[in-house]
Order: structure tokens, then C-alpha cells, then sequence
């Protein structure tokens, strides 16, 4: 539980007054890391002139101001917040023992050693009124409703150990007053308080409980056995509501709660008698018992909890071990809870604490708000539950920036000193004290968000402790832009310290936060103080980025070609720049040939093949790879470099020869000469193929490859029997020939063309083999051929069949169709003399004398059996003369 002290709230001191809070500087304190729930000032202004010469006796809160009391008898009307002095009277010729007032704020009462109670309108002078007792009196309660009550009732107690309860009706002369004694008989009555419809007292014995609706004494409780006399220290009583009492009495605590007692029915009231039927209807049940380790000077309700006002004392050591005099310590205002666990202590400092007693304390509280006040002779000090500012400054005091930036955050509408933007202020400047650089960078977009101003003050804080890496991924480039000079700061911070930092910033940030044309006369003046730096290239590459943005694009090239990295060709795209390339073709293909040839090629019309052969002349790989790119995308364009890319391409890329020769763009004498002055057989095969020299072409196959296979493919494609004669002419004295022959051609030549001329007595391998294979293809082809006359004889007798069948169909014809010849519908013929008609299966219809007739006049013989359908005759000879150029 932590400790603390209420501090001065503006009051004027004793200097030997301020010199007493020295004294205790060496006293042990516990530990402060637990946060205090309350918070102090000493209430000044006109208390501490009052004060000076006279000492406070008690103190009666309101909500709207303070009554206090003194020693000589006054009363003073303070505001309760800062103490100034509102009115006084004086009440007494001697000290005030107690005051009450009314639920209202609307009048006080007091009572004195003086045996008087004085009450008294605050906003009534003249409403003043004076009541005399035998004996002094210790404590006074007005009725809660006194202003608005008739009865104008108020209860006393004293020293006449009588509890006394005072009526008064009407005002001047026609008042009348009634007093009626509730209880005596048990010693001295030391304190009354009233609370709704419940009067509360403590005497000697113990404490009491009257209830004023049913006029009935509801419960006794007893002061605790070997308690210390009642008179050295007084009960406190506090009424926490309407229901719940709070007890201290010397070092032990009691809660009391008022309740509703059970009725009982009629078997109930018969067992108890006439007992039970004149019970009171409430009673007291105790929830809350406990003791202290010190004196309770004063008690109040603190939400669920209590809080009261501890007293302490020791021994003052003496030299001699005798027994010295009794030291009050200084008095502390504690939290427990109702079993007595503690949750806080504050230690408070109070002028002149070592001469007081219990007495002399008193500790009044707000029912409408957690407000205490702590009274000694000397102070007053007003105690309040801490707020969130409060908690703030705190945790401030703790070096805990971040839970109170969390706390202002989720409360910040309760904030009255502190400021949101402040508070997150200070947590930044805490993570930069820490030296969590990037913590405190990750929070500058949340704590300073728009705030130019601020950015560009904390942005140089982190420049100051050279950790501007770690902030330039925050820094605003979007939504707000700060000065450009800052901007210009954090890159020539990198340009110095770290090259890799400063391209990366120039690539993410845009052009217009900075003045281009500033940076890159730094870029260039670090490059020239130490150009063979491990760094040079990086500040190269980003020197070209900024010629770029600069539309210094030649000097960008320049510096992109030299050290063969960037994205050259984009830029030589972009922006048009091949007239900067005209001389720096060799560079461009060493660079990367792939894209070099690509965009060379797509560009022929701005730089000509015949510049690019130039340039490439001294490394004719590179001249080779821009040829097969330009042939692929325009074989028009490399005609002229036939020879060249036939001869390149038998020396570096032989395997891409023969495709190569197989376009239409190949100088066909140039490749034959290249080919036998290297040797290629296989290509010059293929040339002297395309040229119609297949002769000799077969002859290099069969003397050069000794490929039989080839040579048989060779000629079974050109299908030239000069050539199988050739090949067989060839392979006369080759024995592997003539066996792969033999095995081979059966389907393509007769073999007995190439047995017959077998030399006598040449020795062929696996002969026999191959001559049974022969007879075996040529049964095969036999059975094939057998098999093929079989189905289409098989299909003749079908279609012939089909044929019959459809013979056989009838063919329906309309009456209403035309005669072919003359265009008389046949329907007009049905009854004449000669009513024949002659029907096609094309259905086509003629009259029988007019198929005659048109047959006759073309030399056709007209019998019946000779009948022939002449439209579909004129049809097909048309046809044929068609196909026979119109010859007729």
C-alpha cells in the first residue's frame, strides 16, 4: 500500500510551523509503487488566518459550504473548495463542541460547554435561536427535514447524560416547545447523529438506535470490554445511507445495517406471547466487525469501503531509559475494506501533530461526493479520490508514459490538466530517452498525425541522435507534405552515412517533396571525394535515378551503360533515346544481350542492321545472336547478311544450321561453298537436295554418311527410279548396302531389280534372312491385295443391290407438273387420244411424243428402250465441256 502527505493548499504557516515537517524526513516509509487513491491540499485562504490564534473543536460538511467551530466559541461559514470565509457568528462563550445541519444547507445548530444549543437560518438573520441546558452539551442533531419539517425537532446529549428530544412549534409568541427524554440513565451521552428517521447515540455503555417513526428503541449495542475510557476517545458515528451506521470507538470497528424484522403469524405470535406483539419491527444486524492496530480518530463511508482517520503514539526515548513522554505520530487517513484488508495509507501532514490527542481530530465527509476533511486544531486538509489527471501524473511520476497515453485515450473526455496531444508527446520523447528508436518511430504517425509542425520538430529530435533510419519509413509523403527542406536533411543524412538508405529513399519518395536539382550536386561532390568507395556504384545507380526524374536522360544512359545496371532499355524506350545509342551498340549487347538484340531489331528503322553488323564486327557471337533475333522478327531485313549469318551459324550454333537453311532467304550458292569448305555433309546434302542435283547428293550420302537408310529415304522421297538405279548401282560391292536393301524396299522397287545384279560370288551377310523376309512382304502383299479384292467385291454386290432397290421406288409426281419440252402440265393430257407419259427418277416429266420428237431432232433412236432424260444429258455435257477448257 503506498504512502503519501496532503499538500498545502494555499494557507499562510508558521515559519517554525514549516520547520516541524522536517523533523520526520528520516521515517521509514513503505513502499510507493502502489498508486494513491487520494489526493490532498490543506485548505487555505481565510482558515489559516481564523486558525492562527484560535483552534478548530469540529467541522460540519455540506454540499455547499463548511461550518466550523473553535475554541472561542465561533462558528464560521467557509466554501469548500478553497476555505474562503463567508460569514461568522459568535455562538458561544465557550468552545464548540459539535455541529449539525440540515438536509437542505438551510440552517446550522451548535452546542458548547456553555450548556447552549444556538440554531440558526443562513439566509435568515433574523431566524436565530438560543436554547439553554443545565449542562454542557457534547454533540447536537437537527431533524434531516428541520427546514421543511413543522415540528422543528432537534436532539441532544451531554454531560446530564440524558438524550433529549426538543420540539418546538411556532415562532415568537406563539412557539411552544416540548422536550421529551429518549433515553438516561447510562453515563455521558458523546455523540448524536440523525439520519432519515433513524437517532443515533453513544454513552458510556454503548451505542443506541432510536427509531422516530414508530418512536421505538430498535437496538443496543455494547462498547467492548476493557475498552479504554469513552471520554479520552469518543465514539464516531457516520451514517453511510439511510440504513448502514458506521461504529468506531477507540481501536475496534462495527457496521451496523437497519432491517426490516419478519412478521410472524398466528402460531408464531401464540408461542411468544405478548413479547413478541410489542417487538420492534426493525433490528440491527452487525456485518462488519473488526480491530485496528491504532486509535480511530474519525470514520467515513469511501464507496464499498471505509476510510478512517488513524492515531498513533510513542514513547520519546529518554538517555536513561526512563520513561519519557508520549509522542503523537502523524496521523494517517486509511482505506479498508469491511474484513479489514487495507488498500491504502496516506500519511498526512498536520502542524503541531506531536502535542495532539484522538480528540482533537475529526473527520467529516459529502454524501454526495467522495470528498473528506481531515481536521486538527491547526488544519484543515481536504482529501479527494484521485481523477484521471491525477492518475496520469502518476504514472508520469513512474516513468510509465505509455499507460497513461492508454488511460488519457480511453478517457480523454475526463481530462482537465493534461492534453491528449501532449501526453503522446511525452511518450515519444520517454521511447527516445529509452533509446527505443523503433518503438518510438512506429508511434510518430499515431501521435503526430497532420501536424506538420510537429513532424518536422521530431523528425529533427531524431536527427539529432543520428536515428533518422529508423523514422524515414514514417515520415508523411502522401496526405501531408512538410518542408522540403526537411526531406532534403534526412537525404544528405543518408547520402553520408547510408548509401543503400538514401536509394531506397530516393526510389519510394516522390520528386516534388525535395529539390532535385540540389541533391544531385551532392550525389556528384561524394562521388568525386572518393570514387573507388565500396558504396560508388549504389550513389552511380542513384545518381542516373536522378538524372531521370531531372530529364537529364543522356547522362542517365551514360551512367546506366557503365555500370551495366538499371533498367536501360526501358529508358532508351521511354524516352527515345537511340540517338544517344547510335555509337553504343557493342555496349548495349555487352550490357544484356537478350534485350539489347530485342530492341535493336524493334528499331531497325531508327538504327540500321548494317550500323549494328559494324559495331558488332570484333565479336561475332554478339553479331550472330542480333542476326537469328532480326531473321525472326523480319526476314526481309537480313537477306542481305545471308552469307554472313550461314557462316556464323556453322561456327557458333551449328545445331541451328539446317533450320536456318530451310528458309526462303538462304544465298543458296554461298551456303553450298561454306558447307563443303567445312565439311557439312548433312547440309550440303540438303542444299544440293533444293538445288535438283540429287545425284550427287545420293552420292555423298552412300560414300560420305555410308548411310543406307538415309540414302533409301533420299530416294524413296524424290521417288526417281534413276535414282534407285543409282543406289543400287552403288551398293553392288557393299555388302551392308545391298542386306539393307534387300530388307527395306520390297514395298517401294521390285527386289529382283536388285538381285539380278548381285555379283557372282559376293559374299552378302544374313542373306538367306533377308531373302525370306522378301518372300514373307510378298506373300503379305499377296493376301493384302486379296483381302482388299474381297471387300470390293463385297461393296459392288452391295451398292448394286441398294442400286436395285431404289430402281424398284415409285416416284411421285404432281399433276400439276409441266412437260420438260412443251410446258404443258400432264394434268391437261389425261383423256387424249395419246396420254402417255415418260417419268425420270430426276422428276423430270415428259409427254412421250415430245421426248420423241426432241430425241429425233438430235439423230436419237426414239424406241421406248432408249428413252433418256435430255435435260440431265445437257447438264453433264455441259459439265465436261467445262472441264475440257469449253472445247465442244
Amino acid at each position: 500500500s503506498g504512502s503519501g502527505s496532503g499538500s498545502d493548499g494555499g494557507g499562510t504557516d508558521d515559519d517554525e510551523e514549516d520547520d516541524d515537517d522536517d523533523d520526520d524526513d528520516d521515517e521509514e516509509e513503505e513502499d510507493e509503487d502502489e498508486e494513491p487513491k487520494l489526493k490532498y491540499h490543506r485548505l487555505g485562504n481565510s482558515v489559516g488566518d481564523i486558525l492562527k490564534e484560535r483552534a478548530a473543536t469540529c467541522l460540519a460538511a455540506s454540499d455547499k459550504f463548511l461550518v466550523l467551530g473553535t475554541d472561542w466559541g465561533n462558528i464560521h461559514i467557509l466554501d469548500s473548495l478553497n476555505g474562503t470565509e463567508a460569514n461568522s457568528f459568535p455562538s458561544h462563550s465557550s468552545k464548540v463542541n459539535d455541529i449539525s445541519i440540515d438536509k437542505y444547507g438551510d440552517f446550522i445548530a451548535s452546542c458548547s460547554d456553555d450548556g447552549k444549543v444556538v440554531i440558526r437560518s443562513l439566509y435568515d438573520r433574523s431566524v436565530c435561536q438560543e436554547f439553554s441546558f443545565d449542562r454542557p452539551v457534547k454533540s447536537v442533531a437537527l431533524d434531516p427535514e428541520y427546514s421543511k419539517s413543522k415540528k422543528k425537532q432537534f436532539c441532544i446529549g451531554g454531560l446530564a447524560g440524558e438524550l433529549i428530544l426538543h420540539e418546538e412549534k411556532g415562532w415568537g409568541l406563539f412557539n411552544s416547545n416540548k422536550k421529551k427524554v429518549l433515553h438516561a440513565g447510562e453515563g455521558q451521552i458523546h455523540t448524536v447523529r440523525w439520519h432519515s428517521i433513524f437517532i443515533a447515540w453513544a454513552n458510556d455503555h454503548g451505542v443506541k438506535i432510536y427509531d422516530t417513526s414508530t418512536q421505538q428503541r430498535i437496538t443496543y449495542i455494547d462498547r467492548r470490554k476493557g475498552s479504554p475510557r469513552p471520554d479520552l476517545y469518543t465514539c464516531r458515528l457516520c451514517w453511510k445511507d439511510d440504513t448502514t451506521l458506521l461504529i468506531g470507538w477507540a481501536d475496534y470497528v462495527q457496521v451496523g445495517v437497519i432491517k426490516e424484522r419478519a412478521r410472524e403469524g398466528a402460531a408464531g405470535a401464540a408461542v411468544h406471547g405478548a413479547h413478541a406483539a410489542h417487538a420492534p419491527g426493525r433490528f440491527v444486524e452487525l456485518v462488519a466487525v473488526f480491530e485496528t492496530d491504532y486509535w480511530i480518530a474519525g470514520l467515513a463511508p469511501f464507496g464499498n469501503d471505509l476510510v478512517t482517520l488513524a492515531y498513533t503514539e510513542q514513547e520519546e526515548p529518554t538517555a536513561n531509559n526512563k520513561k519519557g513522554r508520549v509522542l503523537a505520530d502523524r496521523p494517517e487517513l486509511r482505506i479498508v475494506t469491511l474484513r479489514n484488508d487495507e488498500v491504502s495509507r496516506d500519511v498526512l501532514t498536520v502542524h503541531g501533530y506531536e502535542k495532539y490527542m484522538c480528540n482533537d481530530y475529526h473527520l467529516a465527509s459529502l454524501h454526495s461526493e467522495p470528498f473528506l476533511y481531515i481536521v486538527s486544531p491547526r488544519d484543515i486538509v481536504v482529501a479527494k479520490p484521485c481523477d484521471l489527471d491525477d492518475h496520469i501524473t502518476w504514472l508520469h511520476s513512474k516513468g510509465r508514459y505509455e499507460e497513461a497515453v492508454r488511460a488519457a485515450e480511453e478517457h480523454h473526455t475526463e481530462l482537465r490538466q493534461h492534453d491528449l496531444p501532449t501526453l503522446r508527446q511525452k511518450f515519444l520523447a520517454d521511447l527516445l530517452a529509452k533509446k527505443d528508436f523503433e518503438r518510438a518511430a512506429r508511434e510518430c504517425p499515431t501521435i503526430l498525425g497532420n501536424d506538420t509542425k510537429l513532424w518536422e520538430k521530431w523528425i529533427c529530435s531524431f536527427a539529432t541522435l543520428k536515428q533518422l533510419k529508423a523514422i524515414s519509413p514514417y515520415i508523411p509523403i502522401k496526405n501531408i507534405e512538410l518542408s522540403r527542406s526537411v526531406y532534403e536533411m534526412v537525404l544528405n543524412s543518408f547520402l553520408m552515412d547510408d548509401p543503400a538508405t538514401f536509394q531506397q529513399t530516393i526510389r519510394e519518395w516522390p520528386s516534388n517533396l525535395y529539390h532535385v536539382d540540389k541533391i544531385i550536386p551532392a550525389v556528384v561532390k561524394q562521388l568525386r571525394e572518393d570514387p573507388n568507395a565500396a558504396t560508388a556504384p549504389i550513389l552511380y545507380e542513384t545518381l542516373g535515378e536522378l538524372y531521370t526524374i531531372d530529364k537529364q536522360f543522356d547522362k542517365a544512359l551514360h551512367i546506366y551503360l557503365k555500370l551495366r545496371r538499371g533498367d536501360v532499355f526501358r529508358l532508351i524506350r521511354d524516352h527515345d533515346l537511340f540517338h544517344s545509342i547510335q555509337d553504343k551498340v557493342a555496349l548495349l549487347m555487352r550490357f544484356d544481350e537478350t534485350k539489347a538484340a530485342q530492341l535493336l531489331v524493334e528499331n531497325v528503322a531508327k538504327i540500321p542492321p548494317a550500323t549494328v553488323i559494324s559495331q558488332l564486327e570484333s565479336d561475332p557471337k554478339q553479331q550472330l545472336r542480333y542476326l537469328e533475333a532480326l531473321t525472326a522478327t523480319d526476314p526481309m531485313a537480313s537477306k542481305d547478311f545471308g552469307k554472313l549469318q550461314v557462316e556464323l551459324t556453322a561456327e557458333y550454333h551449328r545445331d541451328h544450321l539446317m533450320t536456318f537453311l530451310r528458309s526462303n532467304f538462304v544465298p543458296l550458292k554461298d551456303a553450298m561453298t561454306i558447307c563443303e569448305q567445312r565439311h557439312l555433309i548433312p547440309e550440303l546434302v540438303f542444299l544440293l537436295q533444293r538445288v535438283g542435283n540429287t545425284k550427287k547428293a545420293l552420292h555423298l550420302i552412300i560414300h560420305e554418311l555410308k548411310d543406307v537408310t538415309k540414302a533409301m529415304e533420299f530416294a524413296m522421297e524424290e521417288n526417281d527410279d534413276d535414282l534407285w538405279d543409282d543406289l543400287i548401282k552403288y551398293s553392288m560391292d557393299k555388302p551392308n548396302f545391298i542386306q539393307g536393301l534387300l530388307n527395306n524396299v520390297g514395298t517401294h522397287i521390285n527386289p529382283i531389280r536388285v538381285i539380278k545384279d548381285i555379283p557372282h560370288g559376293l559374299r552378302i551377310p544374313r542373306l538367306r534372312d533377308s531373302l525370306v523376309k522378301i518372300l514373307q512382304d510378298f506373300n503379305l502383299q499377296i493376301e493384302l491385295l486379296k483381302g482388299c479384292t474381297d471387300i470390293l467385291t463385297n461393296d459392288q454386290v452391295n451398292l448394286f443391290r441398294r442400286m436395285c432397290r431404289q430402281q424398284r421406288r415409285g416416284t411421285v409426281i404432281r399433276s400439276s407438273s409441266p412437260c420438260s419440252v412443251c410446258g404443258v402440265p400432264i394434268s391437261d393430257s389425261v383423256g387424249a387420244i395419246d396420254a402417255r407419259l415418260a417419268i425420270f427418277r430426276c422428276q423430270h416429266v415428259y409427254h412421250s411424243e415430245c421426248l420423241r420428237t426432241q430425241m429425233a431432232g438430235r439423230d436419237r433412236v426414239s424406241q421406248d428402250s432408249n428413252m433418256f432424260c435430255i435435260m440431265c444429258r445437257s447438264s453433264e455435257q455441259s459439265k465436261k465441256n467445262n472441264r475440257r477448257g469449253g472445247r465442244p
